[in-house]
């Protein structure tokens, strides 16, 4: 009874965490194993009450960015990395280094729950 138990309770958790939504992320300025700074996002809140995204670019990220002294701004599709690998490393410059990068604001987003005409625009970080 314990096996069927424990075996019961297995399935139920699996069966919530591919019915889960992320609803905010945390991002953190890091090195990777080649020495370049990128910018690692990881889920930080799930709702385990929405459902499952099903459009294949449903989450996506911008960032407004200063490199150089330079405002930048990177807007990209998560979706893939965050459901698969559990994150998404961002690359914001050749050769950066955390003196040479300010993170100024980052906007996550599902896609499939927000029409185009509200999805953050680039426009916002200069």
């Amino acid at each position: 009874m314990k096996f069927f138990f424990a075996g019961f309770l297995l399935f139920i958790t699996v069966q919530m965490g591919f019915a889960q939504s992320i609803k905010n992320v945390r991002t953190t300025l890091t090195e990777n194993e080649y020495g370049n700074t990128i910018l690692l996002v990881e889920p930080q809140t799930i709702d385990p009450y929405s459902a499952k995204p099903t459009a294949t670019d449903a989450y996506a990220i911008l960032v407004c960015y200063t490199y150089k002294g330079e405002k930048k701004a990177l807007h990209q599709n998560i979706t893939y990395d965050l459901l698969k690998y559990g994150k998404k490393e961002l690359h914001l410059g050749m050769s950066a280094s955390r003196e040479n990068i300010t993170i100024d604001d980052v906007y996550f987003y599902r896609r499939d729950l927000v029409s185009e005409s509200q999805w953050p625009t680039k426009s916002r970080c200069y």
